[in-house]
């Protein structure tokens, strides 16, 4: 592989633990991937290289580029996303990790299962946190490793007696889960280490395993996955990549400090720097690289570009976000009536709500479009109706899959599900437990003959989705809107599951790692215009990117404000966003807020009052090139009776 300077010192470290602090458009990939190569090179087995992951997309990339390099068989080179490595070692020491025979159940099942509970401590009449939240509160506090009494002590303002509740209720979401052997994507880390830091035998067998581990994205990692890293550890030398300026996923539980003091950390380790771009031209990387000088936090570092072009950003001002998307969408077709391909064009959104002017002039112009950031396919309730049939064929103990598919069918309410269920759960075996059902529903034969579809269908994963797709669009097409466009959903669920060898795979696969439906798409490579939020844009790029409403209450967004650490990663998503740019970067903004013009020229009114808090209020003029689009540019005849901080 052709590798920099920097690329290829870090690839070929010799030393203990290493963090490379991998800028945007900088390699990491290819990095890691000459890193895995180097050491196998070097005479280390790939079964003795654990590669770690966020996506499987990413992990199958890497495991494909590899087999480039090394042509050779590397298929012994464990690879995928730290659930899938947890989750692969506790099914491989099943007794120890106790977890045989478990159900892996995704954040709908989770939030079903709170919102049962929840029903028995929420008094008639009061506010108190719906099902959702509770979710929230229950998971970051596992991710950040505090117990949950702990947790809502320190960052939530309940009351003493709302949040005893909130504490009982998931002492008994956890109590349901033990009694109906499920296993939420929290336990999958949460048990792997526990058991790793608390069983001196079950840690020396795995850290016996690698000799090193390869991590990707280590920005995104949470305490949890670190307290996995550090218990694998020594003698396997870490080699972490990552960019603390790419840190965005707080919301996550993502944890800042993973990067930014590894090396407090692990004393003995070192940091490598990658700078070299070679996505972006070098305005834009100065653009960059200003706004993390802005910071009051060191981050260090200062891309430089590889390609000689040379284009300054725009930052464009409308009136309001109507002008604003009726702009970008007309600028986006001139550029393809002289040649562009619509995929050379990508809209990045603060906030899916932020780009509803965008969107609405997307499907008005007749662009072809996606949208990236919304609900992920596994997500979107008629997919959920064809997982819980599935599900329900292979497990008659579980109980949400169960009660979401019987109460597809008219007739069946949750208190007829409910005692269906409680009659099957006696049985031990599927069979005798269907005979149970049968006997409760005899005048119920398409539903009984939907889990024999499944059942006859198992040995082959493509047929039992397509047959079991094809059976239930009969049941719920009059139960959604737009059939005809989910339906595609279950063409490509059709077409995921041929990829795998068994039903159980599938389920498993695609429960820990949910994909969009436009992610998908997006394999197809489609002539396609992405709109984006600026979460979903990290690890993409586009020739020109257009990022809207580049304004106060969205860059930083309002409900940041006056946290200095909401703020900060407020700064690293426009960062992100900014650096998805190859060749033109175009910043838009608008001057309305709640109808009133707030300020007619950024030079002279800035944003009109010191209490806004703006990324861009001090920018360098040098960096972007300020223009006004709409306005009467040529006098202030139209606004004399509106002042520039004239707040409505």
């Amino acid at each position: 592989m052709e590798l920099n300077h920097q690329q290829k010192i870090a690839a070929e470290h010799e030393g203990g633990h290493v963090l490379v602090l991998a800028g945007a458009g900088t390699g990491k990939t290819r990095t890691i991937i000459a890193r895995a190569a180097f050491l196998i090179h070097k005479g280390v087995a790939p079964n003795r290289i654990l590669l770690l992951t966020f996506t499987r997309r990413a992990a199958k990339e890497m495991m494909n580029r590899l087999e480039q390099v090394i042509r050779g068989e590397v298929s012994q080179l464990m690879a995928g996303t730290f659930h899938h490595f947890c989750l692969y070692a506790m099914r491989r020491m099943s007794k120890q990790f106790d977890v045989e025979g478990a159900t892996i159940i995704d954040r709908d099942d989770q939030i079903q299962l709170m919102k049962l509970i929840r029903g028995g401590y929420r008094k008639k009449g009061e506010q108190f946190p719906k099902a959702a939240e509770l979710t929230n509160l229950y998971s970051y506090a596992r991710n950040t490793l505090q117990p949950i009494q702990e947790y809502m002590d320190a960052y939530s303002e309940y009351e003493e007696d709302i949040t005893g509740r909130i504490c009982k209720i998931t002492k008994d979401y956890d109590q349901r889960k033990k009694l109906n052997n499920y296993l939420d994507f929290d336990d999958i880390l949460f048990r792997f280490a526990k058991r790793l830091h608390e069983d001196p035998s079950i840690r020396e067998r795995m850290r016996g395993l690698y000799d090193h581990i390869l991590v990707d994205e280590m920005q995104d990692t949470n305490p949890l996955q670190w307290l996995i890293l550090d218990g694998l550890r020594d003698p396997a030398r870490l080699f972490c990549v990552g960019d603390d300026a790419q840190s965005i996923y707080a919301f996550r539980g993502a944890d800042f400090r993973n990067v930014h003091s590894f090396t407090k950390r692990i004393p003995e380790s070192v940091v490598l720097r990658l700078e070299k771009n070679y996505r972006s031209t070098q305005g834009i990387l100065d653009l960059s690289n200003w706004l993390l000088r802005a910071s009051s936090l060191n981050y260090n570092k200062n891309l430089a570009a590889f390609r000689k072009t040379k284009s300054t950003p725009k930052l464009l001002g409308f009136d309001s976000d109507f002008d604003e998307a009726r702009w970008i969408t007309e600028d986006i077709i001139e550029r393809h009536e002289t040649g562009s391909p619509w995929n050379d064009h990508m809209i990045i959104t603060r906030t899916g709500y932020g780009a509803r002017a965008v969107e609405s002039f997307m499907v008005e112009k007749k662009i072809p479009y996606r949208f990236i950031g919304g609900t992920s396919l596994l997500q979107a309730a008629h997919v959920k109706d064809l997982f819980s049939l599935v599900r329900a064929s292979s497990n008659h103990h579980d109980e949400l899959a169960w009660a979401r598919y019987l109460t597809l069918w008219p007739g069946i309410g949750d208190v007829t599900a409910s005692r269906i269920i409680t009659k099957m759960k006696k049985h031990a075996s599927f069979n005798d437990a269907f005979e149970a059902l049968s006997k409760s529903l005899p005048k119920k034969n398409d539903l009984l003959k939907g889990i024999h579809i499944v059942v006859e269908n198992r040995s082959s994963p493509e047929a039992a989705i397509q047959e079991a797709a094809r059976f239930l669009a009969r049941v719920v097409e009059q139960k959604y809107n737009r059939w005809d466009l989910r339906k595609r959903d279950f063409e490509l669920l059709v077409r995921l599951a041929g990829r795998h060898k068994s039903l159980a795979a599938f389920l498993e696969t695609y429960t820990l790692d949910p994909i969009s439906a436009a992610s998908a798409e997006r394999l197809e490579d489609d002539d396609i215009v992405t709109l984006t939020t600026a979460h979903s844009a990290k690890g993409t790029e586009a020739v020109v990117c257009y990022l809207i409403r580049v304004e106060p209450g969205m860059y930083p967004h309002i409900r940041s404000v006056g946290v200095q650490e909401q703020e900060e990663e407020e700064r690293r998503i426009l960062y992100v966003a900014i650096t998805r740019a190859k060749d033109e970067l175009i910043m838009t903004r608008t001057y309305r807020r709640g109808g009133a013009l707030r300020f007619l020229n950024s030079a002279v009114a800035g944003y009109g009052s010191e209490e806004d808090v703006y990324l861009l209020q001090d920018i360098d003029k040098d960096l972007v090139e300020e223009d006004i689009i709409g306005f009467n540019k040529g006098g202030f005849d139209d606004y004399e009776m509106i002042k520039p901080w004239d707040r409505g």
